[in-house]
């Protein structure tokens, strides 16, 4: 195994929102979100699942395996590659991350072009 962890590969353009639902709808439980500021790693958010547990659940479904392939199901990220210290969010200079960015912005663009002219054509028939 490498050094270095895998990386969760969550972007930070709500996937991340999108992956924490995942966990919650996983185990069945509501996670603190008062602990969202200190999430960096998978472990992080780890920790806030088993608080927010039951003992008896916590003993029965301690489980990384799911948690993993639950935390990952949104990045497309192996499971099996995730440990405690993988970071959440891609690294903000990563390619994969502008991409979404900037997919986003053209999304956004195209609909206030679409906006525009039918607006303008709904004038010109008026």
């Amino acid at each position: 195994m490498s050094a270095d962890p895998k990386n969760v590969g969550l972007a930070g353009d709500g996937d991340e929102i999108a992956a924490i639902h995942d966990v919650e709808r996983a185990f069945g439980v509501e996670l603190d979100y008062s602990d969202a500021p200190t999430w960096r790693t998978a472990g992080d958010v780890f920790q806030s699942l088993e608080k927010a547990l039951t003992v008896e659940k916590r003993e029965a479904e301690h489980d990384w395996a799911r948690f993993a392939e639950a935390l990952t199901g949104q990045s497309g990220v192996q499971p099996e590659l995730i440990r405690p210290d993988s970071p959440l969010l891609l690294p903000s200079g990563n390619f994969w991350r502008r991409a979404v960015h900037l997919s986003a912005f053209l999304c956004i663009a195209a609909a206030a072009c679409l906006a525009i002219f039918g607006t303008l054509a709904m004038l010109e028939l008026s």
